[in-house]
């Protein structure tokens, strides 16, 4: 008994660490975007969005997902191995995507701005995926404080730059002070983790690749086709309905992805590195644990979204000028998908400690038929409202039904 309330203390202590961090850079991220959505406008906002979802692709493209295996990976040594391993990686996967994109801009020379900006974000996931291991190395380190700490370092550095360069480049400031302000972040990152690189190991690393083998195998296609989904509507909506109305759509997810990332940056690799503590040592606990962090993400999501949708709404139309419309409507109809997605991506990861990566495959397929299914009945009656309205229904039945098998699996492990 003691020995579970002295592990769930230091649990506590781990999440409240993370949610101080994360509460600080939420809140000077939320009031940034403000100041930014005001001062930038819709176009500029519809250009950052494109951006930011070829960088999302790229990102998970480049590591293969494989630095998943840095928290799971037991042996220390195949750990450091895999922690150098993955910066080789990275850059090799992006040179190939680089190259491919360059040649495929020799047919297009009309939209030579376009490919710019996607070489932009392939430079801007590189910087990203070096900031993604580092991260997941210093969560198996369980160094909270200074994941922490850089959370609120890259917002401050983030929207400091975007606001010097907003004179200077009035439609992709907001592209460069991202760009500018990841690979600062990263420079930091090297300096703190310098004293674990060494030569690397290729055939440790090749065991270490076969005993991980169901991430790239199911992990990584899931994600893929789960980003591919997701980072496809930005190309859809901005040719179908225009910028502007995709940068509307932008700045309303990333209003309401505020609270969401307080909470998952709080919760999601605190919870990683303890569900995979718990499974072996103390499963009935794991339940437990799993049941209280899902009610209390609920409940501190819906709180965000009740506010966000009554006296939030109400000054943020008053604060941006009247050109943002739809923001009200997009917001409302958004609130039930982040809500489903609140109650489980912050324990997302148990399916990969429950060994279940399959179900990232069959989910994010799901996600990516809806995705395309909804967009494409919004787009033959013309209503972007349509297409919301139905990838948020079917979505929340995806999620929530993920929390429940989740739930029953771990009920499972824990009844043996």
């Amino acid at each position: 008994m003691n020995f579970r309330k002295t592990t769930l203390s230091i649990f506590q202590k781990q999440i409240l660490i993370m949610f101080k961090g994360a509460l600080i850079a939420q809140i000077i991220g939320f009031l940034g975007t403000l100041v930014l959505a005001k001062l930038y406008g819709e176009s500029a906002y519809g250009i950052f969005g494109v951006f930011i979802s070829f960088s999302g692709f790229f990102s998970i493209l480049n590591t293969f997902q494989l630095e998943q295996c840095l928290v799971i990976t037991n042996h220390k040594g195949e750990r450091k191995n895999l922690f150098n391993s993955l910066f080789l990686i990275t850059l090799i996967s992006s040179l190939i995507v680089a190259f491919f994109v360059f040649v495929i801009s020799f047919f297009f020379q009309n939209q030579t701005d376009k490919f710019f900006i996607i070489l932009l974000s392939i430079l801007f996931s590189i910087a990203s995926s070096f900031n993604k291991i580092h991260e997941y190395y210093l969560t198996f380190k369980e160094n909270f404080k200074k994941i922490s700490e850089i959370k609120v370092l890259t917002i401050a550095f983030n929207l400091a730059l975007q606001l010097i360069l907003f004179q200077q480049f009035k439609l992709k400031g907001l592209v460069y002070g991202n760009l500018i302000s990841i690979i600062l972040i990263s420079i930091y990152y090297f300096t703190i983790n310098k004293p674990s690189f060494s030569s690397i190991n290729s055939s440790l690393l090749k065991k270490t690749l076969i005993n991980n083998k169901t991430i790239v195998v199911h992990v990584l296609p899931a994600t893929l086709i789960s980003s591919v989904a997701i980072n496809i509507l930005p190309i859809l909506i901005t040719l179908y309905f225009g910028l502007e109305v995709y940068g509307v759509y932008f700045l309303s997810w990333k209003i309401l992805s505020t609270p969401f990332f307080l909470i998952n940056s709080s919760v999601a690799q605190v919870y990683y590195k303890k569900a995979n503590n718990l499974l072996t040592k103390n499963s009935s606990e794991l339940f437990e644990t799993t049941k209280k962090i899902v009610y209390s993400n609920i409940g501190l999501m819906l709180f965000f979204l009740i506010l966000i949708n009554t006296i939030g709404i109400y000054f943020l139309e008053l604060f941006l000028n009247k050109s943002w419309e739809n923001l009200k409507t997009y917001t409302l109809i958004l609130s039930f998908l982040i809500l489903a997605k609140s109650a489980f991506i912050p324990i997302s990861d148990i399916i990969i400690v429950l060994k279940k990566n399959h179900m990232h495959l069959i989910f994010n397929c799901y996600l990516f038929i809806i995705n395309f299914f909804g967009f494409y009945i919004g787009h033959l009656y013309n209503s972007i409202n349509i297409s919301l309205i139905l990838i948020t229904f079917f979505g929340c039945i995806g999620y929530l039904s993920l929390l429940f098998y989740s739930l029953k699996e771990i009920k499972k492990v824990a009844c043996k």
